[in-house]
């Protein structure tokens, strides 16, 4: 299923967003990428990237986990502008201009 997922880590303490997981497929996981981090918090962008991809949550080629220093991406194309310039809107989705995604969860760590 295509459906387009984002989850969004936050700082309790002050808002900032720490980390964002975009996925372009398998969305409807969202959720359970959310809980997983949520346990295990806190988590480097490998250790993220891992977990998602093991749920199920987007694949190689449009799985991304950015934070506001280093970004996990294995796709063969190049990230746009959104994905750094939308960083700190927390239920952003930068895989496209509109923002929406199916899937989004925001925790707070």
């Amino acid at each position: 299923m295509a459906t387009q997922g984002l989850v969004t880590v936050r700082s309790k303490s002050d808002g900032k967003v720490l980390m964002k997981i975009v996925a372009g497929c398998d969305g409807y996981n969202a959720q359970r990428v959310a809980n997983i981090l949520r346990a295990s918090w806190p988590v480097s962008v490998g250790q993220a990237y891992t977990m998602a991809r093991e749920i199920g949550f987007g694949s190689n080629e449009d799985l991304v986990v950015i934070t506001a220093t280093e970004v996990r991406f294995d796709g063969d194309y190049d990230l746009g502008p959104l994905y750094r310039s939308t960083f700190e809107q927390p239920e952003f989705n930068p895989r496209w201009e509109h923002g929406t995604a199916d899937n989004v969860v925001v925790i707070d760590v």
